[in-house]
């Protein structure tokens, strides 16, 4: 199976879950298709900064290429199976519109060249009928993480820790700022992690969660007023952990403790997972009753879904 995957590049984690469970070996991540210096450059660093987790498995082939080459390449080798990555950048999300566009024209793009399309995205600003109408209408079948109920989730948070103990947490405190490996490494300085994150909580949670979008907006603008919102809504930082190795991570602690420090959060760690991502994938093979074999999504070396 050719699986493309369409994808914000803060779920890195998550993908690199995704692609080790499906077994396959061989990666493409999608280069623009542009002769434009500054574009190509900016997406090469955003590919870069995405690959960092996929890089640490040697025994997966990873290629950077334009669309046009991977077919090609697809074809002259009489390749069985790939996964072709889309990776966009992580602020998107200010602009739902935008993101439905890129989403859109992904899949198009894509739709010739794969059996099936991974969506590593939730609402994030868009609304649920949008969101399904556009997975509807696609070209190619499309896979989205959902919850329990089947709707879509709203975020990478709810994603990473699912919506109910989301939900919990932000019971337990409703001024709680997430904070994953990811969105650290990526957004390392305070000011910058929440203005580029302000808005990414959108989805449905209210004000308390994320202050009212036009609200989080304007207060984007200074500084001053980021330190007045953060230390008007905001008690703590929840520090998503999906490993051990996470909680060992010096430069991931050095970044959460900053945050922290800068606007005077209290700091707890939580759990994260990729599971919602492998659950997506594989229910959808389960249905469409799919063998795992010929389609090259559980060979005999795959792993089994991240708890």
């Amino acid at each position: 199976m050719h699986l493309g995957i369409i994808t914000c590049e803060i779920l890195r984690r998550e993908i690199h879950d995704v692609i080790k469970w499906t077994g396959i070996k061989r990666v493409f991540i999608v280069l623009p298709d542009t002769t434009n210096p500054a574009i190509l450059m900016a997406s090469r660093e955003m590919n870069m900064r995405f690959l960092t987790e996929l890089a640490k498995e040697e025994e997966i082939e990873i290629k950077e290429k334009r669309l046009d080459d991977v077919r090609r390449e697809i074809r002259a080798n009489k390749l069985m199976d790939s996964v072709i990555i889309m990776v966009n950048e992580l602020r998107l999300h200010d602009q739902p519109w935008k993101l439905r566009a890129v989403i859109e024209d992904g899949l198009k793009e894509l739709s010739p060249v794969v059996d099936l399309v991974l969506l590593g995205y939730g609402l994030c600003g868009c609304t649920s009928d949008e969101l399904e109408e556009l997975i509807r209408k696609a070209p190619v079948p499309v896979v989205i993480p959902r919850g329990a109920r089947g709707e879509i989730l709203n975020n990478c948070i709810e994603i990473a820790l699912g919506r109910e103990r989301v939900r919990e947490l932000l019971s337990e405190e409703a001024g709680t700022f997430f904070m994953t490996p990811a969105g650290a490494s990526i957004i390392k300085e305070p000011q910058v992690i929440l203005e580029s994150s302000i808005n990414i909580m959108a989805g449905g949670w209210g004000c308390n969660y994320r202050c009212g979008n036009a609200t989080a907006k304007a207060a984007a603008i200074d500084t001053s007023n980021i330190i007045k919102l953060l230390k008007n809504h905001y008690k703590r930082v929840i520090k998503v952990c999906y490993s051990e190795t996470d909680e060992r991570d010096e430069e991931f602690e050095r970044v959460v403790r900053n945050f922290a420090a800068k606007f005077g959060l209290m700091i707890e760690s939580v759990r994260g997972s990729s599971r919602a991502m492998t659950d997506a994938l594989s229910s959808f093979l389960s249905s469409s009753h799919q063998e795992p074999r010929t389609r090259s999504l559980k060979g005999e070396n795959s792993c089994p879904p991240p708890s």
